[in-house]
């Protein structure tokens, strides 16, 4: 397995490593604009009940239980979109948007490695 150094990627890859497992999702409409590396939960109340939305360890409903990292941009501003998110990865922690100490214990399929 090899090692992404810092000075070899841009800022906003966020993978430490080629080895990964991703996972199709739907991001609930009105989820906003979402960031490639943004924490995401899965909400189970509501229309939106299987959809996927910003992780918010305050949050209910799922959305305090960190479920993945999306590996792209996203905007479900108007309407519900298909993305993806990676459940087992190794990725820089200083690049994650959204990651609390909660959403790391949640997380037990990533590792978070610190940039150089």
């Amino acid at each position: 397995m090899g090692w992404i150094s810092s000075d070899s990627v841009t800022p906003t890859e966020i993978l430490a490593s080629s080895h990964y497992v991703k996972q199709g999702i739907t991001i609930a409409s009105g989820a906003g604009a979402l960031v490639k590396g943004q924490v995401v939960a899965q909400n189970n109340t509501g229309v939106s009940s299987g959809c996927y939305s910003d992780y918010n360890d305050g949050g209910s409903g799922g959305l305090d239980v960190a479920a993945g990292i999306l590996c792209d941009a996203y905007d479900a501003t108007a309407s519900s979109v298909q993305g993806a998110m990676y459940t087992h990865a190794t990725v820089v922690e200083e690049r994650i948007v959204g990651l609390d100490a909660n959403a790391k214990t949640d997380l037990k399929g990533i590792l978070f490695v610190h940039e150089d």
